[in-house]
């Protein structure tokens, strides 16, 4: 019964824990409906890839405001300041840190973006960047993604700042003004589907630099690697580009502010799997979404949705809760572990426990037994019996469950033994006082204790066999 006890004190917990775990998830379970989401320059690359996620949010009921901004430099300045919630940013743009500033996390790397130089084709400039000077280079705006992997590209490649001129223009823009002869070298790093290359692909006035030395430059830029871009990758008919080329490209990440409702990191990665993990021309199905080379800290949720996928739950739960349980099981699970253990330990402590307030009082019954044996002085074995009886109350009171009654009862059957057999030896001290002699006056008295020890002992015996103390002592 005392087991049963401990298994419902211990089902309570287990309740109020779950109890507790309702209470948070009903707090914040039903999960925004507006999500804000910087997308870079309207009709760009980034922007395309951002209104594919707008419209699988809004299947779910999602709404997914876009904001335009001048690229990823300008995507990291609003997730800093609580602006966007969400934003891609390109490879080598790091998110702005402070002590004010909300920690930027990757809900993962999603693609390759390959970086791609655009020149006249009456006036093609050499394939050695480092040998650039007096140029006029398109390389997006100020604040731009394209701007800041341009400066990480000159310095790579070894050139002076000063040594070309930048035209502040990116995506269509830039495109049209090389067309136009008001730029003499277009440097993008976008989607190789992205609507402005293909102005670019199509016009006899613009061709893709073949860029010498790629490998060498990629050991120098962070975040980028050398592919191999297959002839007929951007286009069979024409053939774009005619021959196999190397091509560096950098990882593009989708970033979110720490904290971002756990439903709407559920929907942003399963969203990220569907629109980014197909094979594409420069990379095999399943690369991505991944955690490698995010070069930010991966938030735990997204990091298990993009390694196991959703779960299980999903199929018999709406989504948004699913999303919900999945961050409340990393917390259970290990409760789970520690708990589930405890419950079954928990009867045999308790078991212990209980006799522990009873068999406590045996090394007192014990050492009282052991000094009433070895004395004849009859104040002290008075002290011992009057002690016995108080430990036989202090047993009496305990209150124990049923289960564990008996071993109080057997306590105070053994207490009871040693009172008798003191209650015995205190008669006869008495008896002795009485006769003037007492234990220890004479020789003739001490040969006839010792001598009678034995007889005492053999009566003992007999006395606690039947039970019986006969008149007992004149307590006083």
């Amino acid at each position: 019964m005392g087991g049963g006890r401990v298994k419902v004190v211990l089902g309570a917990l287990v309740a109020l824990l779950a109890l507790a775990a309702i209470v948070v998830l009903g707090r914040d379970l039903p999960p925004p409906r507006t999500v804000i989401f910087a997308a870079g320059g309207e009709g760009g690359g980034y922007w395309r890839i951002a209104e594919r996620y707008r419209f699988l949010l809004s299947r779910d009921g999602i709404e997914v405001t876009l904001l335009e901004t001048g690229g990823s430099v300008d995507n990291a300045r609003l997730l800093a300041d609580g602006e966007a919630q969400v934003a891609l940013l390109q490879g080598g743009v790091e998110p702005i840190e402070g002590d004010d500033v909300p920690r930027i996390e990757a809900l993962g790397a999603v693609f390759l973006e390959p970086l791609l130089i655009f020149a006249r084709a009456d006036a093609p400039p050499p394939g050695n960047p480092a040998l650039w000077e007096g140029l006029r280079i398109a390389a997006g705006g100020e604040g731009s993604g394209t701007r800041a992997a341009w400066r990480a590209f000159e310095r790579a490649a070894g050139l002076s700042a000063a040594a070309n001129a930048l035209v502040p223009l990116g995506g269509e823009d830039a495109a049209q003004a090389l067309l136009a002869g008001e730029a003499d070298l277009v440097f993008y790093v976008a989607p190789l589907e992205a609507p402005y290359l293909r102005t670019l692909h199509d016009s006899d006035l613009a061709e893709t630099l073949a860029l010498e030395h790629a490998a060498a430059i990629s050991r120098r830029l962070d975040q980028s690697r050398v592919l191999t871009l297959p002839a007929g990758a951007v286009s069979l008919d024409p053939v774009i580009p005619a021959e196999d080329a190397p091509l560096l490209a950098m990882v593009a990440r989708l970033a979110a502010a720490e904290g971002l409702h756990p439903a709407l990191v559920n929907r942003l990665v399963l969203a990220a799997r569907r629109i980014h993990g197909g094979r594409s021309v420069i990379s095999d199905e399943g690369d991505f979404p991944s955690v490698e080379h995010a070069s930010l800290p991966v938030g735990d949720q997204a990091r298990e949705l993009i390694e196991t996928g959703p779960s299980p739950l999903a199929r018999f739960l709406p989504w948004w809760i699913a999303a919900q349980l999945n961050r409340v099981l990393l917390l259970v699970v290990p409760v789970a572990v520690l708990v589930i253990p405890l419950m079954r330990a928990a009867p045999a402590i308790y078991a212990w426990r209980m006799r522990s307030r009873v068999y406590r009082h045996y090394d007192t019954i014990l050492e009282l037994d052991a000094e009433a044996a070895g004395t004849r002085a009859a104040d002290r074995l008075q002290e011992i019996y009057d002690r016995l009886r108080k430990i036989d109350l202090q047993i009496a009171a305990l209150k124990l469950p049923l289960t564990y009654r008996e071993y109080a009862y057997t306590a105070r059957l053994h207490v009871d033994l040693v009172r008798k057999r003191v209650a015995r030896r205190l008669q006869r001290a008495l008896d002795a006082a009485a006769g003037g002699a007492g234990f220890g006056e004479g020789s003739h008295e001490d040969d006839r204790e010792r001598d009678g020890e034995t007889a005492d002992a053999a009566e003992d015996a007999r006395a606690d066999a039947a039970g019986d103390v006969g008149a007992g002592p004149p307590l006083r």
